[in-house]
């Protein structure tokens, strides 16, 4: 799939869509560190670039990008409502976004990569302060895996 990608030309396209979507996660680990929220603002203002971005720029059908939405947002969705205060609305909001610039499939790896590295964190963080009650913030996550995501492709 990236192999097709690079051998039609296209690693300039691809270069784009990455520097905007770690722009964006930027922004959402900075507020999300900072005052504990992904605003509303840029996960909404970041869905329309992104949208727009793929309407121009894409290597596979625009389903795939558009369906990446639905997928990547709706498994943070369904873990926020069967484990209540598990995951937040700015965080299903920031999956769209990454949902519609990477696609489908690789946002189902972007999603175990985010929740293995998440997982191991946490479970670090609880043997350090021993409160089984903290809350992480998830922004961190984001953009760690879009960087080994965009390391490993």
């Amino acid at each position: 799939m990236l192999e097709k990608r690079f051998l039609k030309g296209e690693r300039m396209n691809y270069t784009y869509v990455q520097l905007s979507l770690f722009l964006i996660l930027g922004i959402a680990t900075y507020t999300d560190l900072r005052w504990r929220i992904i605003p509303d603002w840029l996960t909404i203002n970041a869905l329309g670039c992104m949208l727009l971005i793929r309407l121009f720029i894409s290597d596979q059908s625009h389903w795939h990008y558009f369906s990446g939405l639905f997928v990547a947002s709706g498994v943070l969705y369904i873990a926020a409502l069967l484990i209540p205060g598990s995951v937040g609305g700015g965080d299903i909001k920031l999956m769209a976004v990454v949902g519609v610039a990477i696609g489908w499939q690789e946002s189902l790896l972007f999603l175990c990569l985010m929740f293995t590295i998440a997982g191991v964190c946490a479970v670090f963080v609880m043997m350090i302060t021993k409160n089984r009650k903290m809350k992480i913030p998830m922004a961190p996550f984001f953009l760690i895996s879009q960087t080994l995501l965009f390391a490993m492709g």
